[in-house]
């Protein structure tokens, strides 16, 4: 096999896969360059989800007829010299190859004029290739649009996701500069219909009640914290406000979102103890360093950052996150610290004697003396043969077992329960629903909204009753049966980030074993409820009756087995 050179055209569409992977790809490189030039006020419209339209207009500083031309040509840009500069990087799309990569896969239209000139200059590139450049009419600033997106590339056109789910990217790409850059106007338009609109007023609490409404907006918690050559500065949720997934945290390195492990890390461990086990808090974290100490190249889009001072990032983050929260945080280790919408308490440990008995590190209900109920054996072939012993931190149940001592995760053999339950009774006769005494409005984010919009027919299918209810909001007017309880807000909030995350590709049947799932989990006992030793004997029995009882339905184990064998090693016996 022969090596050859390639062709430029051949080169410039592998060099645009690096960066356009998909129409929010066209939308960030965009923006990016908008941001770039100065801009004040960023509008995207797209049609069809970015494959038959895709504009950004910005009132930036424009370009003169020569920076035109020579800004779809590879290599060329306006914001680095030479190598030296990749070393102090503080702009978004130094590259030079935003253009040049979206115009090799696409047909782009752009119409710019510098401040100070004349008149403005209209060019039409296909394909890579300029066909018409000339003079026109146009305010100060720049439009750039995209259409047939990938018409000269079949394979990546054919890879797209459904509409709902590449528009639900881009939505997350504009959002993203909503809250990196508050002093900025901006606008996404959907089919002519407005997704996203943020004033640009500079105050990032506003941003959050653009994109994420009024309850997260005013349960925010300000972050600001420095120390030499790096700072932090954000919102956070305080106890009260927590989600299912992480879809709520944002965090960014000199204005530009990335993912990074220690960041990521640090904010969990600022809320380690403050909320219940598998919630997660909403963030809008910034973090500043010094150009220099940030390596941006590591991901071809960037969205992935090397710090050089990690450790002290982590510590700042984590410690910065802790005094904003300051005292809420022993609140929410109390009554604060179960989920809106988690049954009460399942009672008082009537039956046990109370935690001072146990030696340290050991909490809960201990089971009283001649309360002990005998051992109660597996069911016909069921692998489980237990009694409760007692409860740990209020979240296992310890159990003794002729095979030896077993740890019982209360809250997934619950949801394991329930799961089974839930679907015998739905496989018999059908979603049982509960109508509320009033409609409840729920706020979504565009994204949630939008994928929600699309599930109506399972929502319904397993209890909800639901309609639509302005921009981006829903009024919930009944719930399943089996969740009357619940706090209907945060349930169907809950839902939607749980289907959003799910990406809104899968079949009929794996969405509603999806809303099981949620379902299951939130009408389970939660991690930190104390139980009575009857409740533990009642909750055992009712998991040794399910067909799988050792793992949840999400997959994650339930019981953990230290065997008699191990016991007596570690004893020397």
């Amino acid at each position: 096999m022969s090596i050859v050179i390639l062709d430029e055209a051949t080169a410039s569409r592998i060099a645009a896969g690096e960066v356009v992977e998909r129409p929010a790809s066209v939308v960030k490189e965009l923006v990016e360059n908008a941001l770039d030039a100065g801009a004040r006020r960023v509008e995207v419209e797209v049609r069809e989800a970015g494959r038959e339209l895709i504009r950004v207009t910005d009132d930036g500083c424009g370009m003169s007829r020569e920076d035109a031309v020579l800004a779809l040509q590879r290599y060329a840009t306006s914001k680095i010299r030479s190598a030296d500069d990749l070393q102090a990087v503080n702009t978004f799309g130094f590259r030079g190859e935003a253009l040049p990569s979206v115009a090799a896969v696409s047909h782009l239209t752009m119409v710019t004029r510098a401040a100070g000139a004349e008149v403005g200059v209209r060019l039409v590139a296909v394909g890579g290739e300029v066909q018409e450049v000339e003079e026109v009419g146009a305010p100060i600033g720049t439009q750039v649009s995209v259409s047939r997106l990938f018409y000269n590339t079949p394979a990546r056109l054919k890879f797209l996701k459904s509409d709902t789910v590449e528009m639900g990217h881009i939505v997350d790409v504009l959002t993203r500069f909503v809250f990196s850059n508050p002093q900025v106007s901006f606008v996404l338009t959907q089919e002519g219909r407005e997704t996203v609109r943020h004033s640009g007023s500079d105050d990032l609490r506003a941003s959050v009640l653009a994109v994420w409404g009024r309850e997260l907006a005013d349960a925010m918690l300000p972050v600001n914290l420095a120390i030499p050559g790096m700072s932090v500065y954000g919102l956070i949720s305080g106890a009260q406000v927590h989600r299912a997934t992480r879809n709520r945290q944002l965090l960014f390195v000199n204005r530009r979102w990335v993912r990074n492990r220690a960041l990521s890390h640090a904010l969990d461990q600022a809320y380690r103890g403050v909320l219940p086990d598998g919630r997660r808090p909403a963030a809008v974290l910034l973090v500043e360093v010094e150009p220099g100490s940030v390596d941006v190249n590591v991901h071809p889009t960037k969205a992935e950052v090397r710090l050089s001072r990690e450790w002290e990032a982590h510590h700042l983050v984590s410690r910065a996150v802790r005094e904003a929260l300051g005292g809420a945080g022993a609140a929410a280790r109390g009554e604060l610290a179960r989920a809106p919408g988690a049954p009460p308490a399942l009672g008082a440990p009537a039956a046990g004697l109370p935690a001072a008995p146990l030696p340290g590190g050991w909490a809960g209900t201990l089971a009283a003396p001649g309360v002990m109920s005998p051992a109660f054996r597996a069911q016909a072939g069921g692998p489980l043969d237990l009694r409760p012993l007692a409860q740990l931190r209020q979240t296992y149940i310890l159990a003794e077992s002729s095979q030896g001592l077993l740890l019982v995760d209360q809250h997934r053999a619950q949801e394991r329960i329930n799961y089974e339950r839930f679907t015998q009774a739905r496989l018999a006769k059908g979603g049982s629903k509960q109508s509320l005494l009033s409609p409840v409005a729920v706020q979504l984010g565009p994204r949630e909204a939008s994928v929600l919009g699309q599930q109506m027919e399972e929502m319904a299918a397993v209890g909800f009753e639901l309609e639509p209810f302005g921009t981006d909001a829903y009024l919930v007017r009944a719930v399943p049966g089996e969740l009357a309880g619940a706090d209907p807000a945060t349930l169907v909030r809950d839902l939607a980030e749980d289907l959003t995350a799910e990406g809104g590709e899968s079949s009929v049947e794996r969405r509603r074993e999806r809303l099981m799932i949620t379902l299951s989990c939130h009408s389970a006992v939660k991690a930190g409820d104390p139980l009575t030793y009857e409740e533990m004997v009642e909750l055992l029995q009712a998991l040794n009756g399910t067909a799988r009882p050792y793992t949840c339905p999400h997959g994650w184990p339930i019981v953990m087995t230290i065997s008699n064998f191990e016991i007596d090693r570690k004893f020397n016996r």
